[in-house]
């Protein structure tokens, strides 16, 4: 299982070398990331992509709740985020959550 910041990492590197994926994880984030790591993320998660320009930086920062682990698992398609999309059950091929 890959922890949230390894998931952020695979998404900047694949979107770096392929110029369609990053189209897409520009344009439709969800789709990207649930196509990429085979999750479905819970209806109510929404996921907002920033390009950084030359004259222009993003900086995020973490909830003022200061959300744990489990937190983000559950929140970033973890296996209960995933078991209530897919309550047949199965494998979530990846999350995207843990720091």
């Amino acid at each position: 299982m890959q922890t949230e910041k390894e998931m952020r990492a695979h998404l900047i590197a694949k979107a770096s070398d392929d110029a369609q994926f990053r189209s897409l994880l520009v344009s439709d984030p969800r789709q990207a990331v649930e196509s990429e790591f085979g999750v479905t993320l819970s209806a109510d998660i929404s996921i907002h992509v920033h390009e950084e320009t030359g004259d222009q930086a993003h900086l995020v920062l973490p909830s003022a709740d200061s959300l744990s682990e489990s937190d983000l698992d559950n929140i970033f398609g973890g296996s209960n985020a995933y078991a209530a999309s897919n309550p047949s059950g199965g494998s979530t091929g990846g999350t995207l959550g843990g720091n």
